[in-house]
């Protein structure tokens, strides 16, 4: 399971990557510009991470309480909004929507594609395995190639615990180059 405190920064990452998702016959690659991209996000994290109980259950009862608020304190820092700092490659752009390549091949998941043009993406994903369930849904819209605003929202549950994650982005092309930004970084 990924930590709380990797999500903000992957959705964010994702966002503009999920404007030049490639994976599927059925989605329309967006004309993004590469180069470095601004990405602001503003997210808000709520309920208990969906950690099985059965794994909770195994640790000590002082040990159990540390990782509950660690967890809880991940949580209340995942909703802190976050700019950041994209270099968008042509070969990050054709590698499209790989966030999480690895749940995206897991036979539990299914995604529909609910919209798919030059200028927006709207993505719909399930993924119901016995360890955990999430249901994910993705908008974006891009203009012109150099402005995208989006949303995202994610419910995750293990059990009795369930996480929700919802977050508005706003992305905007600073220019064709990186200067020093290699990947991602977080700007403020």
């Amino acid at each position: 399971m990924r930590p709380v405190t990797r999500i903000p920064l992957r959705i964010a990452c994702a966002g503009l990557a999920a404007c030049s998702l490639a994976l599927a016959a059925d989605i329309i690659r967006p004309d993004i510009k590469p180069g470095l991209w601004e990405v602001a996000t503003t997210p808000q994290v709520s309920g208990q991470m969906p950690i099985p109980e059965e794994e909770l259950a195994k640790m000590p009862p002082e040990r159990r309480a540390q990782v509950e608020a660690a967890l809880q304190a991940t949580m209340g820092n995942a909703n802190k909004p976050r700019v950041y700092r994209d270099c968008m490659t042509p070969e990050k752009i054709a590698r499209g929507f790989d966030i999480d390549k690895k749940e995206a091949e897991d036979a539990s998941c299914k995604r529909t594609v609910i919209k798919s043009s030059a200028s927006e993406l709207q993505l719909h994903d399930v993924c119901d395995n016995p360890e955990r369930k999430s249901v994910s849904d993705v908008h974006f819209q891009i203009s012109g190639g150099t402005q995208m605003t989006g949303t995202i929202s994610v419910v995750m549950s293990s059990g009795a615990r369930s996480m929700t994650y919802n977050s508005t982005l706003k992305g905007k092309w600073l220019g064709a180059s990186c200067g020093n930004v290699k990947d991602t970084e977080l700007e403020k």
